[in-house]
């Protein structure tokens, strides 16, 4: 398969990827068809006796010395039990409590060794559905979740978007707190880590060593307030591996759009590197020349605040799908 045909074909029609290998699921990953989504695929795994991996394991710590706690094999479908980001600290009738030193923050269940995933590879992470708790809390309130809305007062309801906050591998050196996002993922708060997208990474060690947590309810660009509606989550996922990489940071593969994902110290430093990202990957897989590629992104490309509150600051660079259907010709000469 060349570096144009997976992406283009996927471009040009496909919810995600078509895999070579890909024989088909019995899950459907569009969430739009309730608020919130349905979350009938987080039912009918539990029906169909999909394996849970439960959120008693976990770590704050990303490094490449971490044993997994749990083994995946590649098109396996898992249901992942994900927790709140300040488990034992805040609860349902409304106390919170300050962290201190030694509380647990941002718990990532795993750390998940993907069988087959080696150093390099592309991981290709689907997130099929996100079924959320029956509560959340955001700046200091609680939250009751209902029929796919967040109760705020007696007269409004919020339609829920449930996202995952931290998702992320292993980097090869060094280590990375479950807290804050670098280039191999981590406390993203990227609100488009949500059913019905793939998440993409490349591996850095073997198995990738892969981690999910924070989910929130709903959350908006920015995360402005430091939270979403934090909340429990079950996330149904299969694993993938890619024909090849996409690139060194994360990508966010949608049937409405591709992001290219940075986070950095100085948003504007994460903004031009979610920018360079995307022109790099459309040059790429479009065969079309540097310059061209950066005309089009400037063009078609949605530029947008991930979270403005992490000790890293996160931005993507969005642009259509049907922009990776393109050959060279097709609209420039």
């Amino acid at each position: 398969m060349d570096r144009r045909s997976f992406l283009a074909q996927w471009a040009m029609g496909s919810l995600y990827f078509r895999f070579p290998q890909d024989q088909g699921s019995p899950y459907s990953a569009d969430s739009r068809s309730s608020p919130g989504g349905s979350s009938s695929n987080v039912r009918t795994a539990m029906q169909e006796g999909v394996r849970r991996l439960s959120k008693d394991k976990y770590f704050t710590v990303y490094h490449s010395g971490l044993t997994p706690s749990y083994r995946v094999q590649l098109g396996e479908f898992v249901l992942i039990e994900c927790q709140h980001g300040l488990p034992g600290l805040v609860t349902r009738d409304g106390r919170f409590q300050v962290p201190k030193e030694g509380d647990t923050i941002n718990p990532a269940t795993g750390p998940i060794f993907i069988e087959g995933i080696e150093s390099g590879d592309g991981l290709a992470i689907e997130l099929m559905d996100i079924r959320v708790g029956e509560w959340g809390y955001s700046d200091g309130r609680v939250f009751e979740l209902v029929d796919g809305f967040a109760v705020i007062d007696k007269s409004l309801k919020l339609a829920l978007q449930p996202m995952i906050g931290g998702i992320g591998v292993a980097p090869a050196k060094g280590e990375m707190d479950t807290r804050t996002p670098t280039d191999t993922g981590g406390n993203l708060d990227c609100k488009e880590v949500r059913a019905g997208s793939t998440v993409v990474f490349t591996a850095q060690v073997k198995g990738a060593l892969l981690g999910l947590g924070d989910p929130h309810a709903l959350q908006g660009d920015g995360e402005i307030s430091g939270q979403g509606i934090e909340t429990d989550a079950e996330v149904l996922v299969r694993f993938r591996k890619l024909p090849e990489k996409l690139s060194e940071r994360p990508v966010i593969l949608r049937q409405e759009f591709v992001a290219t994902l940075s986070s950095q110290k100085d948003l504007g430093e994460a903004a031009w590197q979610a920018t360079d990202d995307m022109v790099g990957l459309v040059s790429k897989f479009t065969n079309r020349s540097e310059k061209d590629a950066r005309m089009l992104v400037n063009l078609v490309g949605n530029l947008r605040i991930n979270q403005i509150v992490d000790p890293a600051k996160g931005a993507r660079m969005e642009v259509p799908t049907w922009l990776f259907g393109m050959g060279r010709g097709m609209y420039l000469n």
